[in-house]
């Protein structure tokens, strides 16, 4: 196999991490627009591949869960978000676009899932910064080096 350069490599999958097959060419397309519903037809034109490999990609990449198919005579394939393997392909294609066009895509998508996703699952709801005392009655701090006088602090009224 030749050598790819660089500029060639832009146009393979994942820069070139996958080779250039038709399974590769089908996630890259899927990856890039999560949000679409596909069908067999726009991914052979989308990918250049004939109908039955396309065909043989969607089956392998639904039994894996990164597509679920609606079921009928012409299915129509959509993306599973929840999927793991979705998440891990996207940052992959950040971090390939990061290598080669150095920016900072991948860190930004981390951080968002992060924050949609993990924060409420690994940091408290609330946290507690102060403690607050409420002070009964009223006694005087003048023999301990204090005033006797009254101040408000937060609400709560202490002796100084």
């Amino acid at each position: 196999m030749a050598k790819l350069t660089a500029e060639e490599l832009t146009d393979v999958p994942y820069g070139g991490l996958f080779g250039d097959t038709v399974l590769a060419r089908v996630v890259e397309e899927i990856i890039a627009d999560p949000h679409s519903d596909y069908r067999p037809k726009e991914l052979e034109e989308l990918t250049g591949a004939s109908s039955p490999s396309v065909r043989d990609a969607l089956a392998t990449l639904t039994r894996l869960g990164l597509l679920t198919a609606a079921e009928g005579k012409h299915p129509v394939y959509t993306v599973n978000k929840r999927s793991k393997t979705f998440i891990a392909l996207t940052l992959l294609a950040y971090a390939s676009l990061d290598d080669r066009e150095r920016s900072d895509c991948m860190n930004t998508a981390i951080k968002d899932y992060y924050d949609t996703v993990l924060r409420s699952r690994y940091e408290p709801c609330a946290l507690a910064t102060a403690p607050t005392y409420r002070i009964v009655g009223s006694r005087s701090t003048a023999g301990y080096g204090g005033t006797g006088q009254q101040k408000k602090v937060s609400g709560v009224s202490t002796s100084a």
